[in-house]
């Protein structure tokens, strides 16, 4: 039995002994597949390029560092007054010692596709923007001309604590500065998460001193923060233009005031807030694109707009002289006029406008030349047809399109839903 006990004891020894060799093979195996980066050579002259934004963001994955990426225009002003200062040996070591860098022409296709791949938008540059290895965005900044503002930048990104991807949480827990509110609406404008946007932008207003609001400042956060034409930023810049024109002027950009409240306008209609407006607030609309200078393009924007919003109120004679209009508008254009006649079949409550839909396809066909659109005429026509209870012809212009949708290449599940639907 004694012996028994014994050679059970040696057994686990052995087991034991088994399995640290394993463990430690294992370990050695890990480290020998484990590349060793050369140290880095830090040079406090000036800011050290990588060459490609691949290598790059593989350096900084090998050193557990975060790579820095300026986004640039060659032939913007602003962005050629940071070059001397990548060039101090404070900014140098700051970032040579912290981060990989790299440089991003946003002129270039070829290297804008990697804010692509990352559903990333530049509202303005320079713009800097802090990756963590594996490329995601962690923090994002624009920056002065000056060592405190390029450096701060940096020290912002290196602390997870105060870096973007920490703003949500802040918000979440009632942090309501000024500093932090502008900021964070900037940030979301970069990741596209409008939703956010219009909560910190619309908490900036409240917490933002009522009786500033014409100060330069206030002109400044609403470039900065400000997407949606419903916050109160806005809303008092788009009813003191000439205020903002002074501020542009002074800083050597006339009229890019004009450029900044249009984009307000265009974010705000092509966004959720966009589909609900009402006639009267289109009207208002109309009103604000005057007021910058931009008239010329108020029916070509806002056409589509009031025809749905006149159907949702029940003015659908209103709906329909729009529609006319528009047709008149583009007259020539026969994809503009298909893609009217799909508008008004795809929201239009009843058949009314059948009749004056057909007649603009008619007036539509000489002028297509494309198969790719001669496929959507026939396709909206064929709808048109069954409307109107003629399926004989409503059968034989899906066909077509179905045809010229199959010469293509495209897909064909729509075309061949209406034409199966016609009986």
């Amino acid at each position: 039995m004694h012996l028994m006990k014994k050679h059970i004891q040696n057994l686990k020894g052995i087991s034991i002994l088994i399995v640290l060799l394993a463990i430690g093979c294992k370990s050695n195996s890990q480290q020998a597949n484990t590349p060793t980066l050369p140290a880095k050579v830090i040079n406090e002259s000036e800011i050290s390029w990588k060459s490609s934004f691949e290598e790059a963001l593989a350096e900084a994955k090998s050193r557990g560092e975060l790579l820095f990426v300026e986004c640039y225009s060659p032939t913007c002003q602003y962005c050629l007054a940071l070059e001397p200062f990548f060039k101090e040996p404070e900014v140098a070591k700051k970032y040579n010692s912290n981060f990989i860098n790299f440089k991003l022409n946003v002129t270039e296709a070829e290297q804008v596709k990697y804010l692509n791949e990352r559903n990333i938008w530049l509202p303005s540059f320079p713009m800097f923007l802090y990756f963590d290895g594996d490329g995601n965005l962690v923090h994002q900044a624009s920056a002065d001309p000056n060592i405190a503002s390029i450096n701060g930048n940096a020290d912002a990104a290196l602390d997870p604590k105060t870096r973007a991807s920490s703003f949500a949480k802040r918000f979440e827990d009632g942090e309501r500065s000024i500093k932090f509110l502008g900021d964070y609406a900037s940030f979301t404008r970069v990741i596209k998460d409008t939703t956010a946007g219009i909560a910190a932008a619309n908490a900036l207003f409240e917490v933002f001193p009522k009786d500033e609001l014409g100060s330069e400042g206030s002109w400044e956060l609403t470039k900065k923060a400000v997407d949606n034409l419903d916050n109160g930023f806005a809303q008092y810049w788009f009813n003191h233009v000439d205020e903002a024109a002074a501020y542009e002027k002074a800083e050597g950009h006339a009229d890019n005031q004009n450029n900044i409240l249009g984009g307000i306008l265009q974010k705000t209609l092509y966004g959720p807030r966009g589909k609900e407006y009402d006639t009267n607030e289109l009207k208002k609309i109309r009103l604000y694109m005057a007021r910058i200078k931009a008239s010329q393009y108020a029916d070509n924007t806002l056409w589509e707009f009031e025809t749905k919003a006149n159907i949702r109120e029940g003015n659908l004679p209103q709906a329909l002289a729009v529609g006319n209009k528009m047709i008149n508008t583009f007259k020539g254009n026969g994809s503009a006029y298909v893609y009217i006649t799909r508008v008004f079949t795809d929201n239009f409550p009843d058949n009314s406008y059948v009749k004056s839909a057909k007649t603009w396809l008619v007036s539509a066909l000489p002028t297509i030349t494309q198969d790719n659109v001669r496929a959507e005429y026939y396709y909206e026509l064929a709808r048109l047809n069954q409307k109107d209870g003629e399926s004989e012809k409503a059968k034989l212009n899906a066909k077509t399109a179905v045809d010229l949708a199959t010469k293509i290449g495209t897909k064909l599940e729509k075309f061949n839903t209406l034409y199966e639907s016609i009986k």
